[in-house]
């Protein structure tokens, strides 16, 4: 399922979006937006995989909307400005929708952010990370959690500890969504090292970490997603 929100100034763009979303069975609409800003305090907290995009708002603009985004989100631009065109394909959206669009026309444009998205969750089953002056392989299956420890962080496998020079927002961006969250400022754990989850606490190999309030909502929305 890929989890979307729409963001347009226009409701009657917004109720287009909805009635088109609804025949497509592998979309879940989480919410629509005319307030960008709104959408910015949602999309920090909640997992998203998608997002139905206008451009020309007040206030904050589609793509000075984009430089608040942390994580890796696809895009489809909404928008009755053709000018616009070259600069999504800039900011690499999936597509750019001139409206008014129909269900023919959008639904190209869905399938295009479908076949990105699950391009994105097959990726390798390792990646390299700097240690000194040598690149270690890590198996994404080994690493059971990750914490900070000032400028560094250290990824723990269960032989094992790596410690790397970066911080915890940069280390997030790296991995993949689908094995890997974040539940403090200081702590990304493994979705599949998890024992269980009691009393905002996370259990990994008779470890306990806490899951700040921060990312608590979050956190438990993609644990329930899992099920």
């Amino acid at each position: 399922m890929i989890k979307c929100i729409a963001i347009d100034d226009e409701p009657k763009a917004l109720e287009i979006i909805k009635s088109h979303v609804s025949k497509i069975d592998y979309l879940n609409l989480i919410n629509v937006y005319t307030d960008p800003l709104k959408a910015i305090a949602h999309i920090e907290s909640t997992p998203i995989d998608l997002i139905f995009l206008d451009i020309n708002m007040p206030d904050i603009d589609g793509m000075k909307f984009l430089k608040h985004l942390r994580n890796k989100i696809q895009i489809i631009f909404t928008t009755a400005h053709s000018e616009y065109a070259l600069r999504s394909y800039e900011v690499e959206a999936v597509d750019y929708l001139l409206k008014p669009f129909d269900f023919s026309r959008f639904l190209i444009a869905v399938v295009k952010a479908k076949e990105r998205i699950n391009l994105n969750t097959l990726q390798e089953d390792y990646f390299f990370v700097s240690t000194g002056n040598q690149k270690k392989r890590l198996f994404y299956k080994d690493i059971l959690y990750i914490q900070a420890e000032g400028n560094y962080v250290i990824y723990y496998t269960l032989n094992d500890r790596t410690m790397v020079r970066a911080s915890i927002s940069e280390t997030v961006e790296l991995l993949p969504r689908n094995k890997f969250v974040q539940i403090h400022r200081s702590t990304i754990v493994s979705l599949h090292s998890i024992d269980k989850v009691e009393d905002n606490h996370v259990h990994i190999q008779n470890v306990k970490h806490q899951i700040s309030s921060t990312y608590r909502e979050a956190f438990f929305i993609l644990i329930n997603s899992k099920k």
